[in-house]
């Protein structure tokens, strides 16, 4: 628990970055697909910029996150498997989550990640810079509609396998498979729900 490093500071913020792309690559894996299929070059290395560019998006998520795992690890608000040692924090971080998923801005993310079709075809930008560029706008539209869940890794801990597992089907799941925001706030409802119970047990 002693005071971190540049170095340290570098490792999480890499950390962070990693488990992101292992946790969206299901969802973007559709998006992978439709680029090749709407592409009229279909270029292996121009999937590969838009994969980038998505990667970026989250890589700037990821330096907020390790930046902010920081402030609360010198303020000793989390534990040495970065849980918040506090449970009013823990509470707090439900109920975001929970109001975030019934926010317009939740609906519009959400909408732009559910149809890949329609970003591409009213979005499309061609050559090299292109594809980095649409990547890296669909990985924002990303990170609108999942921030609030990613930070629920500082109450389940950082790097805990089941919580990654289990977001990851979720965003899968509510990216991929279906085309409505009622699986959305339906989770939402139940994120709210905890995080009032727990606040009211402590």
């Amino acid at each position: 628990m002693a005071p971190w490093s540049p170095s340290d500071v570098i490792t999480v913020i890499g950390a962070w970055t990693l488990m992101m792309a292992v946790m969206m690559l299901p969802s973007v894996i559709p998006w992978l697909l439709a680029y090749r299929r709407n592409s009229p070059s279909s270029s292996l290395s121009e999937i590969g910029l838009f994969a980038l560019g998505y990667i970026l998006a989250w890589s700037a998520f990821s330096v907020a996150t390790g930046l902010t795992q920081w402030v609360m690890h010198d303020a000793a608000l989390l534990s040495v498997v970065a849980e918040s040692t506090s449970p009013v924090n823990g509470s707090a971080l439900f109920i975001l989550a929970g109001l975030f998923q019934w926010t317009s801005v939740k609906e519009r993310c959400l909408t732009h990640c559910q149809s890949p079709l329609g970003y591409f075809l009213s979005s499309w930008r061609a050559g090299k810079i292109g594809a980095i560029s649409m990547g890296a706008r669909h990985g924002l539209y990303c990170v609108g509609c999942c921030w609030a869940l990613m930070m629920l890794a500082f109450v389940a801990g950082i790097m805990n396998i089941l919580w990654m597992l289990t977001v990851t089907v979720f965003v899968f799941v509510d990216h991929a498979l279906l085309k409505t925001t009622i699986f959305s706030r339906l989770v939402g409802t139940g994120l709210l729900a905890w995080g009032m119970w727990t606040f009211i047990r402590v």
